[in-house]
């Protein structure tokens, strides 16, 4: 049986705070959240199980698997007990617990739970918000690795949580940016004030970025073995057991390895973008015919399965840059021009290098859907997609790409590809003395 903490010093009014930040009492659970219980769930081989957030009075069953889920006193809540402890509690037997044995969830007033455990759901800034919670009518017990592997998913919800809450507050700090322009502009109608506003949107929207790109680090690092964990249990399951589970049972794992498949390239894509910001560019001399042998041949599945042809016109020269952000540039930009290719035309991407006395400009230039005017600025921002619907992707790539670029003291464009699609123009600058290593 688990020896259980003392609970931690009062901090309630912080830990709800905390809570009501992320927005999720009372919303609807989207399917990644409801595919990570459900892996829980099989994890632990058990019936049910439940992603609860606890605030002042109540506990918020806000998606659950085996049973439909609904809010509850918390003065009864099991999981109120210890969660704010931040260890994960794990009782066999709930009958034999003093702390679990009266409990009308268990003495049969309500339900009567034997085996339950709950992994805590603990922000980045320590405050625990609710459990991962799995119970049955049975006595079972967790080896430590599946304990483990629990506490992992409780990381994945975290992350996900997160990524929720980056995307609200993103989302109303361009609203209040917009609304402080308009205001400027109505009241004062002055230059010096409109550039006096300016500054501090900027500095908000950098200071914004730069909390971003700490959650990226951290949280992409910290959810890639985990996602990779679920995974495999999730392989392991189908090979082992696929010839027994009903059609049903096939489609919610067909679903939640989906679902991680995109959690997982997000990650990647995460992952990317932090390293180009964060990365000590070494400027050396590149030969650009390798790097794109390299890149055709990292593509070279895509490239086959979309029917795609990549040119090089010429032979490409020698250029000043750091090879391993070069070929994550190309790479970003190619796999694009692949990846959102005209549905009547098969994909044909070019790639051109012009010199002149101020540095190098690559051109990759696609036949494919092309980027309209009105959004060739916003396709740089972090998330922006120009065809959410899609489904292609999750707008970071472009943010990658311009990253990379103002590492190179260089800068990205976008205008119409001959004959339809799109041309990117990577403008290399010559390095000035004592700046190649």
């Amino acid at each position: 049986m688990t020896s259980l903490l003392v609970d931690l010093p009062d901090l309630e009014q912080e830990r709800l705070a905390a809570l009501h930040e992320y927005a999720l009492l009372d919303t609807p659970a989207d399917d990644e959240l409801t595919a990570v219980v459900r892996i829980a769930a099989e994890l632990a081989g058990v019936p049910t199980a439940s992603l609860n957030l606890i605030d002042a009075t109540r506990q918020c069953q806000l998606t659950t698997v085996g049973f439909p889920g609904r809010d509850i006193d918390r003065s009864e809540s099991m999981c109120d007990l210890h969660f704010r402890n931040g260890v994960l509690v794990h009782v066999p037997d709930a009958r034999l617990h003093p702390d679990y044995a009266t409990s009308p969830w268990v003495d049969g007033r309500r339900a009567q739970v034997r085996f339950y455990t709950s992994a805590p759901l603990v922000t980045p800034a320590g405050f625990a918000l609710g459990t991962l919670c799995l119970f049955d009518t049975a006595v079972r017990t967790l080896t430590p690795g599946q304990q483990h592997r629990l506490e992992d998913l409780a990381v994945v919800l975290i992350g996900l949580f997160e990524r929720r809450r980056q995307a609200r507050l993103n989302a109303a700090l361009a609203a209040e940016t917009e609304l402080q322009r308009l205001r400027l502009e109505i009241i004062h109608g002055e230059l010096t004030q409109r550039q006096a506003q300016l500054a501090t949107v900027v500095a908000d929207l950098r200071r914004s970025n730069d909390e971003l790109e700490g959650f990226a680090a951290a949280a992409s690092h910290d959810l890639v073995r985990p996602l990779s964990g679920a995974h495999g249990y999730l392989d392991m399951i189908t090979d082992r057991y696929g010839d027994d589970l009903d059609p049903q049972a096939v489609r919610w794992i067909d679903g939640a390895v989906r679902s991680l498949d995109r959690m997982q390239q997000l990650v990647t894509s995460l992952l990317d973008y932090a390293r180009a910001g964060h990365a000590t560019y070494e400027m050396v001399p590149v030969d650009l015919n390798d790097i794109m042998s390299s890149v055709t041949t990292d593509l070279r599945t895509a490239i086959s399965g979309a029917g795609a042809t990549i040119l090089v016109r010429d032979r490409l020269p020698e250029v000043t840059g750091d090879p391993t952000m070069l070929r994550q540039l190309l790479q970003n930009l190619i796999d694009n021009a692949v990846k959102y290719h005209h549905p009547d035309r098969a994909p044909q991407v070019e790639v051109t290098c012009a010199v002149d006395a101020d540095g190098w400009t690559v051109t990759v230039a696609d036949n494919g859907v092309g980027i309209p005017a009105e959004h060739r600025d916003r396709v740089f921002a972090m998330f922006a997609q120009v065809d959410p619907a899609a489904g292609k992707g999750h707008g970071i790539g472009l943010s990658t790409c311009q990253r990379i670029m103002r590492g190179h003291h260089g800068s990205i464009g976008i205008t119409d590809a001959p004959g339809g699609g799109a041309a990117f123009h990577l403008h290399l600058p010559r390095p000035t003395s004592g700046q190649v290593s």
